[in-house]
């Protein structure tokens, strides 16, 4: 396939991915499910707790660089988060002037509740495919998860 092809198909599957996982939210949504209402946290806290869960642990400075807001800004975010047991302070082991903001087990399990694309909206829309063409979707998600694992991995 030439590279022009390579890459208008890598788009076209992109696009085509990204409509399934907004329509799986959706179908979400109308079944009622909104975890986000139930949070107690503003747009700034629920963005800091899942910059602490993405990157396992930063120091209040690599917080505030990657919220885009001032250093001084960070410590009141940090410390509601704290409060709401969804982060905790940490000291460095090598330096005593460092602090690490680490997730909680609460945070994780609210992240992973968050994001998690309920298995029943997937099996209800596997069981709405025609039969004959789910073993290649299954082969399908097989590859692409072999995929994902192998650009973790890098």
């Amino acid at each position: 396939m030439a590279p022009d092809g390579k890459k208008t198909a890598t788009r076209t599957c992109t696009t085509q991915l990204t409509r399934l996982v907004g329509t799986l939210r959706e179908i979400q949504f109308l079944r009622g499910e909104r975890p986000w209402l139930l949070l107690d946290l503003t747009m700034a806290q629920l963005k800091a707790m899942m910059l602490i869960i993405q990157t396992g642990g930063v120091r209040s400075r690599e917080l505030a660089d990657g919220l885009g807001i001032a250093p001084s800004a960070a410590t009141p975010l940090v410390d509601r988060l704290v409060e709401q047991k969804l982060a905790r302070r940490e000291d460095d082991h090598d330096d005593r002037r460092i602090i690490w903001i680490r997730p909680t087990a609460k945070a994780q399990t609210l992240h992973d509740h968050l994001l998690h694309t309920n298995e029943q909206v997937l099996s209800d829309v596997i069981d709405a495919l025609p039969a004959d063409v789910r073993p290649k979707v299954q082969e399908s998600v097989r590859l692409l998860l072999e995929s994902a694992e192998r650009v973790l991995k890098r």
